[in-house]
C-alpha cells in the first residue's frame, strides 16, 4: 500500500518553476569590516534605478532589527548611514559579464554605452542636486538610446523567453559611521576616501534553464538584502 502511494505521488504536477535554478552566486567588489561599536542606531536609504523596479530591499530593516540595530528615521540621530542602489537588475550580455561590472567596484560606470549611461544617472541620485544635473543628462541619452531601440522593436513580435540565462542584480552599497573617533592601532578605515566610510558594490546572479524573471527577483532581492545586513 506504501507504494502504491508514492506511484501516484510521482504522479502529482510538479511546480512550474522546479528546477528550473541551475545555480546561484554572490559576488562583492571588496570587503571591508567595520570596528567594533556599542552605538546601534542606523538609518537606511535604499533605492533602485535598475530595470526591475520589482526588486527592493524592503526587509533590510528587519534584519538589521533582528541584530539588535535601532532603525531610525532621523539620519542626524544615527550612528550608522546606509545608503544602497539596486544599478542594474536584468540579464547578464556575453559583453558585459556580471564579474566585470563588480570588479570595477562601487559608483564606477559598466564597460557598454548604455550600462555607464545607467551607472551615471543611480550614482547621480545620490550625490544630491549637484549630481542630479548630470545624472538628468545622462537618462535624457539613455531614454533617447532606448526609445530608438523601442520603435525598431515595436514593429516586430514579441521574443520567446530566452533559454540557459544569468540574471544579475547589482547593488552600490554605502556604509558611513558618524562621529568616528580614533581607529583602533591596527585598524584600516573603509574604502571610501573618507574615515568612516566603507564602500561597496555586490552582486547576486541566478543561472536559470528558462527565463522566470519573478522567481529570479525573489531570489535575488533576498540574497542581496542578506549580503547588506552581514556587513553588520
Amino acid at each position: 500500500m506504501r507504494y502504491l502511494a508514492l506511484f501516484f505521488l510521482f504522479l502529482l504536477p510538479l511546480p512550474s518553476y522546479a528546477g528550473n535554478i541551475k545555480d546561484t552566486d554572490l559576488i562583492s567588489s571588496n570587503n571591508f569590516f567595520l570596528p567594533p561599536n556599542t552605538q546601534q542606531t542606523i538609518f537606511i536609504q535604499a533605492r533602485n534605478s535598475s530595470d526591475n523596479q520589482e526588486v527592493s530591499l524592503h526587509d533590510l530593516g528587519a534584519r538589521l532589527s533582528a541584530k539588535g540595530y535601532q532603525v531610525v528615521t532621523d539620519p542626524d540621530s544615527a550612528h550608522y548611514i546606509l545608503l544602497a542602489n539596486i544599478v542594474y537588475c536584468n540579464i547578464t550580455k556575453p559583453d558585459m559579464p556580471v564579474e566585470a561590472m563588480v570588479a570595477s567596484g562601487y559608483g564606477s560606470a559598466f564597460s557598454s554605452a548604455m550600462g555607464a549611461m545607467q551607472g551615471l544617472t543611480s550614482m547621480a541620485s545620490m550625490a544630491g542636486p549637484y549630481g542630479a544635473m548630470g545624472g538628468a543628462a545622462a537618462s535624457m541619452g539613455l531614454s533617447a538610446i532606448q526609445g530608438i531601440s523601442d520603435l525598431f522593436s515595436s514593429s516586430q513580435s514579441a521574443p520567446p523567453m530566452p533559454d540557459d540565462v544569468n540574471y544579475a542584480c547589482i547593488a552600490d552599497v554605502q556604509i558611513t559611521e558618524q562621529r568616528t573617533g580614533q581607529l583602533p592601532t591596527g585598524m584600516k578605515a573603509g574604502t571610501g576616501e573618507e574615515p568612516g566610510v566603507y564602500q561597496t558594490r555586490l552582486a547576486a546572479d541566478v543561472h536559470q534553464k528558462k527565463l522566470k524573471e519573478a522567481e529570479a527577483t525573489l531570489l535575488l532581492q533576498q540574497k542581496l538584502s542578506a549580503a547588506v545586513a552581514g556587513n553588520f
